[in-house]
């Protein structure tokens, strides 16, 4: 079982401006779309696109969360684990103009000792050989060290470990010792400390990290296609430059499919090219994607030995 943890889930509200956007003046909009998410979320809705099943784990607040709980009632492949707690869940802000984005997060409400200990609680499900994927941002009242305990009872499960999350040091990754993690190239650097990263250097980055006891690392790297290192495999993926309309999710997207492909069996280079295929796609459209969405890209990605 595949279980994706949102400790900081949102209600993405897309816009589209009829004109560029104008400060101290009103601004008109269309085509207004509601979408509940969040990057662990986001990970199940992928995951649910391609038939695979997982259980999400959400701090939910509110009338807010109450909607987030609601979008995902009809999913069969989605079973939803909330952790109740004071508040209501953020509302993020998504103004969309002529293939440009002005986006505005929320902070969330703050979490209190007592729901720290109720999220490690939903822990002790986790079955040897599960897969548990914690991304995204955290509420205030949560900070590494609660990541580092999530990371020892995951460990201590013999369950598999995903990390994705921007601000998180590399002491904490270290010390978490994940089994997987995927960055884009600025948190990337955010967790080496460098800013002289880019896709030359990249790939001796990522050795660095795989030497240093992280499992192995997807590098996604938008329309320069992404790079994965792990233990025995180095490659790259390629695909043609495809029109942006919506860049929300989409790295969410490369990861569930890796990972709900490699689950089902599938090799490391295939699970890439649905990886690549899924960002693609959602990359593509404002509107949710499905599985004849990602069909349409797979055949475009294309995966290659780093050296090539």
């Amino acid at each position: 079982m595949i279980y994706t943890v949102t400790l900081n889930p949102a209600i993405d509200y897309f816009i589209t401006l009829k004109d560029e956007l104008m400060v101290d003046e009103v601004n008109r909009g269309t085509g207004e779309l509601f979408k509940a998410g969040g990057k662990g979320l986001n990970v199940s809705k992928t995951l649910s696109i391609l038939g695979v099943p997982s259980r999400a784990v959400a701090l939910l607040g509110g009338f807010t969360g109450a909607f987030i709980r609601d979008a995902f009632r009809d999913d069969a492949n989605i079973t939803v684990m909330p952790v109740w707690i004071e508040g209501n869940n953020r509302i993020n802000l998504k103004a969309m103009y002529d293939h440009k984005a002005l986006c505005i997060n929320g902070t969330g409400p703050s979490v209190t000792e007592e729901d720290r200990k109720r999220i490690l609680e939903l822990f002790g499900e986790i079955a040897e050989g599960d897969t548990v994927v914690i991304s995204g941002s955290m509420m205030p009242g949560l900070d590494e060290d609660f990541v580092t305990e999530a990371a020892d009872i995951i460990h201590g499960c013999g369950a598999k470990l995903v990390i994705d999350m921007e601000k998180i040091s590399p002491e904490t990754l270290m010390r978490c010792r994940p089994d997987l993690i995927k960055p884009n190239l600025y948190e990337l650097g955010l967790i080496l400390g460098s800013e002289q990263l880019d896709k030359k250097n990249a790939p001796e980055a990522l050795d660095r990290l795989v030497g240093a006891g992280v499992g192995a690392v997807l590098l996604s790297l938008g329309r320069d296609g992404a790079m994965y290192v792990d233990g025995s495999e180095r490659l790259r993926l390629t695909h043609p430059d495809t029109v942006m309309v919506n860049k929300v999710g989409a790295g969410d997207a490369m990861l569930a499919s890796f990972i709900g492909m490699k689950e089902s069996g599938r090799g490391v280079r295939e699970a890439l090219r649905y990886g690549g295929a899924a960002g693609n796609a959602v990359a593509s459209k404002l509107e949710d994607i499905t599985a004849e969405d990602i069909e349409k890209f797979l055949p475009l990605m294309e995966v290659l030995d780093m050296q090539d």
